[in-house]
C-alpha cells in the first residue's frame, strides 16, 4: 500500500482555546471529542482533511516545544475582508496583514492559539 495522508495532529495547549479558534472563528465542524487516559482530543474536518487537536495531561505536555517551528496550514475561506476583521477584533496575531492583490490570492497570515501559522486565502475574482 502506498502512503495516504491520514490527519494532520496538532498538540494543544488548551483544546478549548483552540476549538474557539478553529471551530468558532474559522468555522471548522466538529466531528467527535474525547478523552482517553487524561488526553483530550477534538477531530474536525477541513474539507477532505481531518484536523486532530491533541491536548496532553499538564504533566505530559513540553514547555518548551516551538510549535510555530515551519508549519503553515492554509485554509480557503471567502469574505476574506470580513474574516481578517472578526480575527483582529478577537486579538488574534496578527503574522502578515491582509495582503489585496489585482490577481492570485487574497491572503491573511495569522497565529493560532498555540503558535501555529494559518494563512488565509481566497482567490481574486478577475474580469475576462
Amino acid at each position: 500500500m502506498g502512503s495516504v495522508f491520514a490527519n494532520l495532529i496538532l498538540d494543544v495547549g488548551d483544546i478549548e482555546r483552540s476549538l474557539a479558534f478553529y471551530h468558532d472563528m474559522l468555522n471548522l465542524p466538529i466531528e467527535r471529542q474525547e478523552s482517553l487516559e487524561g488526553h483530550r482530543l477534538a477531530y474536525l474536518h477541513a474539507g477532505d482533511t481531518q484536523i486532530l487537536l491533541l491536548q496532553q495531561p499538564k504533566d505530559e505536555q513540553n514547555p518548551s516545544l516551538l510549535r510555530s517551528g515551519g508549519l503553515v496550514m492554509k485554509f480557503y475561506v471567502s469574505e476574506i475582508r470580513k474574516v481578517a476583521s472578526i480575527l483582529q477584533e478577537k486579538q488574534v496575531t496578527v503574522l502578515q496583514a491582509l495582503e489585496m492583490p489585482a490577481h492570485g490570492e487574497r491572503t491573511f497570515l495569522v497565529a493560532d492559539p498555540d503558535g501555529y501559522a494559518v494563512l488565509l486565502a481566497e482567490p481574486v475574482e478577475t474580469l475576462n
